[in-house]
């Protein structure tokens, strides 16, 4: 007899700091200067990551990490996520036991930001092909254009990274923080706490795109990534290896081979 899956609850005390302070600069000027926020993250009371982020959608933020690194496959293997009334403690339970990793390294992330592994090695899992989505111009032309206004964090303090997430053709969240990985993550968590599907989605992120950006996003599941910044060769090859359409840049607009120079 299958049983209704019991959907994950949402425990958020901390809610969200001031996330830009206005602050005289040493010319004298006054200008707004964007808070970071230090978190860990626990999977199972285990901890896993330390996060240096803006304070904004924590929840988000480490159920998307989860998945762009490798933790879960899905949000239906999450039953709760807490955040202490202070926000340094993310605590995330699953319906199971994680799995220790049998190599004894673990890989970091070269993040923008302060972002390390903290806890013991676990299996994570490996990357897959993604599907593929018949992405329109238009939809690009609206991603970029909405890049260009930038969200509210941005136009304040001209600091930060963005990520959009189009679905259908309309944009369906967009989220801010001081590390590209962070927001990309953040928006990652949004749509699976909205309950779409990651397959249908675009993600378009205001940040350079190496191999580990491409990595998050074939592990996201998604068929495409937007950047305004061109790709690495290896991030190409990674991309083009799991079947994840890059594209980047306004005059390159679907980067899909590279050439010898």
């Amino acid at each position: 007899m299958n049983r209704e899956r019991t959907p994950m609850q949402i425990n958020d005390l901390f809610g969200a700091a001031a996330a830009f302070e206005t602050v005289r600069m040493p010319d004298g000027t006054e200008a707004a200067i964007p808070t970071e926020h230090a978190a860990v993250i626990y999977v199972n009371e285990q901890s896993a990551f330390r996060v240096v982020c803006t304070s904004q959608l924590l929840p988000q933020l480490a159920l998307g990490r989860l998945l762009t690194e490798g933790w879960i496959a899905s949000a239906e293997e999450v039953e709760q996520i807490s955040v202490c009334a202070e926000g340094l403690k993310i605590n995330i339970y699953l319906n199971h036991p994680l799995t220790a990793r049998r190599a004894a390294a673990q890989e970091v992330s070269s993040c923008c930001t302060d972002n390390v592994a903290l806890g013991s090695p676990v299996e994570v899992q490996p990357l897959r092909a993604v599907p593929h989505l018949d992405v329109q111009p238009e939809w690009v032309d609206a991603l970029a254009a909405a890049m260009n206004v930038g969200l509210p964090l941005y136009q304040a303090t001209h600091a930060v990274h963005s990520c959009f997430v189009l679905h259908e053709g309309r944009i369906l969240c967009a989220c801010e923080d001081i590390g590209r990985h962070n927001a990309l993550d953040k928006a990652v968590g949004s749509v699976l706490l909205a309950g779409v599907s990651l397959s249908e989605c675009v993600l378009y992120t205001s940040g350079r795109v190496p191999m580990d950006m491409v990595r998050k996003a074939i592990r996201a599941g998604v068929p495409a990534l937007v950047s305004k910044t061109m790709p690495t060769v290896q991030s190409l090859e990674l991309a083009q290896e799991y079947g994840l359409q890059l594209l980047c840049g306004r005059k390159h607009p679907l980067t899909s081979s590279k050439s010898a120079g």
